[in-house]
This record gives C-alpha cells, structure tokens and sequence, in this order.
C-alpha cells in the first residue's frame, strides 16, 4: 500500500501540473464492483459537483491526497493497496485498471488506476450534514512537532500491544504501513513482536528518530516501488527507497549488518520482516 512517501511524492510530482487549472469533466469506471464512490451517494452527483471545479492547493493527510477547490469542497483520494494516480495526456494509451478519470482542462487527464479496487474517493462539501471521512480521528504526522518524544513515549507506556500492530494504528501515527514500520524497527533494532510497555527509555529515543530519519530518506528517494511494481508517482516513474530496504520483503536473505537471515512472522494480521539476531 502507498504510505506516507509515496504520497509525500506524488503530492509534489502534481502541485505545479495541477494547481490553478479547472476539472471540465470526469468519468468513473461502469464496473459495478468498483467500490472508489461507495461513501457517496451518487455517481451523477460526484459528477456534477466536480465539473468546472478549480483546484487551488494540494495537499496530504497521512495516506490521503487532498484537493481544495472552487467552489469551496474538497476531494480525498485514497489508494488503497496498489493504487496509481498518474498525470497524462488525453491522447496517451489508456492503461488497465483505470478506475475513474479527472479530465484536466483540454488536454490533459488524472487517472486512478487501481487493480485490486480498494481504493476510495471522497468529496466533502460545503454544508454537509456528515462528513464522508473524518481525518481529524487520525495520530500526529511523524514529521510535525506534534510527534514528540514524549508524545510516542506516553503512547507506548499506555499500551499494551505488539510494536509492530501499535505502529500501523493510524490514530496513534499517521502514515506508516508495513514497510516504513519494518524498516524503522530494524533500524532502531527492536522485534516487531516486542510488547509496547516494556520498551526502554533509550530504545523509545532510538525508534522515534529511526521513524523519522527512515520517512525523509523515503521522501527524497522518492519513495518504494516494491516486488508487485505497482507504485509509481504522479508522472509514471518508479521510485528509489526499494534499493535502501533492510528488511522489508526480504525474507530468506541475509541481513545486511550480521549475516543472519531474514525471517518473517505475521503479527496483527500482517506480515513483519525482522532480523532476529540485530532486533531483540
């Protein structure tokens, strides 16, 4: 699933494409088991709210792409496990699994390809009695203040769950998934099995900095395009944090700092790559 990098990426890849130019139209898959509008209630209506709309700022929210436009409404664009958003022009090969397409001005289109149809689009609008997505429920962004030493201390001392489960939970931090929270916890050489309360001053200051260090490299090596290759930014390209990975989907090979290997082990329903000689 694209996480906080990936996303990071492909806001950035967009912001000077896309903002100031004006949807004119948009088409959504006929498939009916295309879940991308299942939290609202029309298709036509998404539609139409949409037409000649403006975009006047990207943004991110953890594992959320976020467009302001004008008139005021937002919309939420959510890749679920293998979602693209990719910029082309209108004349350029259509590429399987588009899901919907955002027709930008004359020429050029925003294209949700999605394979495995766990993605969601959301459009919030003004004077809403209900929200179709309530962002505020999500944890600090781990590269804001708000994501202290303190902050993630106290979370872990409350906390009596598996490090790797408590560090995917989006209310306690929003944005990591499987790889980032791998590689952190191997950097930080702490077992993805470790029960939160029993973690030590000096491996909580250890694993807050790998969080955060690991993040940035991932944001300026423009993210992972792992072993299903489907990550891409928002200009097709693949990313470069896959040739940095430590641990993630590397299971049977050896760990880069000890020779041991790798071995994986699901946990909270999903799987954690560990070295079991440097994480203890």
């Amino acid at each position: 699933m694209p996480e906080l990098p990936e996303i990071e990426t492909i806001k950035n890849d967009l912001t000077p494409h896309l903002t100031g130019k004006t949807i004119t139209d948009v088409t959504i898959s006929p498939d009916p088991k295309t879940r991308i509008l299942r939290r609202f209630p029309s298709q036509h209506k998404f539609i139409a709210e949409l037409q000649g709309a403006r975009i006047e700022r990207l943004s991110r929210r953890a594992k959320y792409l976020i467009f302001d436009l004008q008139p005021s409404r937002t919309l939420v664009i959510h890749l679920g496990m293998s979602g693209q958003l990719l910029l082309r022009s209108h004349e350029s090969p259509k590429e399987p699994y588009i899901r919907a397409i955002f027709h930008i001005g004359k020429k050029a289109e925003l294209r949700f390809i999605d394979p495995r149809k766990f993605g969601e689009l959301f459009l919030q609008l003004p004077f809403a009695n209900e929200s179709p997505l309530n962002l505020d429920r999500l944890g600090p962004e781990p590269l804001t203040k708000d994501f202290s030493l303190a902050y993630l201390t106290r979370c872990l001392r409350k906390s009596r769950r598996k490090i790797k489960t408590f560090m995917m939970d989006q209310k306690v931090i929003a944005g990591l998934g499987n790889i980032y929270s791998d590689e952190s916890l191997f950097k930080a050489k702490i077992h993805p099995s470790r029960i939160t309360n029993t973690l030590q001053e000096d491996e909580i200051r250890c694993l807050h900095r790998a969080i955060r260090k690991i993040l940035r490299e991932a944001i300026i090596n423009r993210g992972t395009t792992a072993f299903d290759k489907r990550y891409r930014d928002g200009l097709g390209r693949m990313g470069r944090f896959q040739t940095m990975l430590r641990v993630y989907q590397r299971r049977g090979s050896p760990c880069y700092n000890c020779g041991t290997i790798i071995e994986s082990a699901r946990i909270g329903g999903r799987t954690a790559s560990f070295c079991p000689q440097c994480q203890t």
